[in-house]
């Protein structure tokens, strides 16, 4: 008898805490494991209510009281654990049913993170052997896995820097590798994406794939190719703090550099758009004497201090004011691709491509000076041009359309995508589904009300994910032009509606991240 209720205990003790720790370490990883990232989504409205959920208050409010209640009998304790146990069992399956159950990408990082919390709550009631102890294992697991994430950090700092020591010496063997580094708030994954595809037509190129980004995973990157023969190397290089790009330029040694744009992304983390520009700077100071600055002209707190560096200096814009080295003009766009002319010194150069979105000339534009500077004939960049790769994910589902514009959001970036948006008919309901713009600091609610006038101007309908930028949203759109705006903060709920949506031949907008079930759906149907 004993035995079977221990067992039972235990069974229902391990599903609860593989189930709890997943959901934990899912917050975490969306954050990187950054206690930075994880500090500013504690500021928001979703990182506040988040503590008012079932495990972290409602279960822990209970145990709490069960600890103090006066109980000297053990099995009466047993059978409060296993009534417990058993709510939870019933709490995560609903949460299961409705597809609301979090959980991380399952990464050998992740898996080491859950294991070893797992394992730590698993010891300590073993060597305790109080069975009330669990009570209070259940109130701190938070705790428990973010002390496990702090000393797995400490951990991992050292494997990075042996790593990055190891992959600095690979690269140092390769001397006439030309590295390329890319920087910017925003544009960065598609100029990187764009030049490689450009350069390719005449040298080996070889880029850090998908949204690798950071010193260790450049580093990692480093170490698992093969650079024999490689001519040219692709490096984007992206940033929360100062000092991390001046890290990675450390270990490429860039020659190379293009500082695509400079906005508010990540202002909650930098402080400043000055600290920004000093983050992103870090690339262009890096560069050797002769190396080469490739910068967005128009924009101010890139061009700010371009004359402050030690290298060679090129611009690109559409600003003639500017006097870029590339002045891009005579930009046409529609559904079908873009034509525009590149003026590069007495040159002019007109060039077509199938990328939707007038914005995306701004990302070619670096792409035709490295080009011109390493020797790539015009016509042969031309060429290329007409066959880039897409920037952005359209596809079908069912009769409608989806821009999924989901990977990322900056200001910036969200108004190109409605800017793209507003090309399709007026005929088809225009859908904008968004959680809205993370980490912009104490500009966030002004941003997310212009943002909302610019929906306003282009949506029929405006779905707002998440309660922390209704308010800037709802006021932006302000009835201005009949554009609805609905709150759907259930994932269930969100995946019925865009159900609804799939045979009306709406297009749809999906900005920054989106919950999994839904894109479980879209990703279906996009390979179908």
């Amino acid at each position: 008898m004993l035995s079977a209720i221990n067992l039972t205990i235990f069974f229902l003790w391990l599903l609860s805490a593989v189930i709890d720790y997943s959901e934990f370490c899912y917050i975490w990883q969306l954050k990187e494991y950054r206690w930075d990232r994880f500090h500013d989504f504690l500021t928001t409205q979703q990182g506040k209510t988040y503590w008012v959920k079932y495990r972290l208050l409602w279960r822990s409010t209970i145990a709490f009281f069960i600890f103090f209640w006066p109980m000297n009998d053990v099995l009466t304790v047993k059978y409060i654990l296993l009534l417990l146990f058993a709510v939870d069992l019933a709490y995560n399956a609903f949460k299961f049913y409705g597809s609301s159950l979090m959980h991380p990408k399952y990464t050998q990082k992740a898996m080491v993170i859950i294991a070893a919390a797992i394992l730590f709550e698993g010891l300590i009631f073993v060597f305790a052997r109080d069975w009330v102890l669990f009570l209070v294992l259940l109130i701190i697991r938070f705790l428990i896995i973010t002390g496990v994430i702090f000393i797995i950090n400490q951990i991992s700092n050292i494997f990075k820097k042996f790593l990055i020591q190891k992959a600095t010496r690979k690269l140092s063997e390769h001397k006439n590798l030309l590295v390329i580094g890319i920087t910017g708030s925003y544009g960065k994954s598609t100029v990187k994406k764009f030049l490689h595809h450009i350069l390719e037509q005449k040298y080996h190129v070889i880029r850090t794939p998908r949204n690798i980004n950071t010193e260790i995973g450049v580093a990692q990157f480093v170490l698992s190719t093969d650079l024999s023969g490689v001519e040219v190397f692709i490096v984007e290089m992206g940033a929360y703090q100062i000092g991390e790009i001046a890290l990675i330029c450390q270990m490429v040694k860039p020659t190379i550099g293009i500082l695509t744009a400079i906005n508010e992304q990540h202002l909650s983390l930098f402080g400043s758009i000055e600290k920004t520009q000093q983050a992103k700077y870090e690339l262009l100071k890096s560069l050797p004497a002769d190396g080469l600055a490739v910068i967005n002209f128009d924009n101010d707190y890139c061009r700010e201090k371009a004359d402050k560096l030690r290298c060679y200096v090129v611009s690109y814009g559409l600003d003639a004011d500017q006097n870029p080295n590339c002045l891009v003009k005579d930009v046409k766009s529609n559904l079908n691709g873009i034509s525009f002319v590149a003026e590069i010194g007495a040159e002019e150069s007109e060039f077509l491509t199938p990328i939707v979105g007038e914005h995306n000339v701004m990302n070619i534009a670096p792409c035709l000076l490295i080009g011109q500077k390493i020797d790539v004939p015009m016509e042969t960049m031309r060429i290329a041009v007409a066959t880039l790769p897409p920037s952005l994910k359209i596809f079908k589902y069912g009769n409608s359309d989806i821009i999924d514009d989901s990977y990322n959001s900056n200001p910036d970036g969200f108004k190109a995508a409605l800017e793209i948006l507003n090309k399709y008919p007026t005929e088809r309901k225009r859908v904008v589904v968004t959680r809205g713009m993370l980490e912009l600091g104490d500009e966030s609610e002004i941003i997310h009300e212009k943002i909302g006038e610019e929906i306003s101007v282009v949506a029929d309908e405006l779905v707002i994910i998440t309660k922390d930028f209704v308010e800037p949203l709802s006021r932006g759109v302000a009835g201005r032009f009949k554009t609805v705006v609905v709150c759907k903060p259930d994932p269930a709920e969100l995946l019925a509606y865009l159900q609804g949506l799939k045979d009306s031949s709406a297009v749809i907008l999906l900005e920054n991240r989106i919950p999994e079930n839904v894109m479980r759906e879209i990703k279906y149907e996009d390979l179908s």
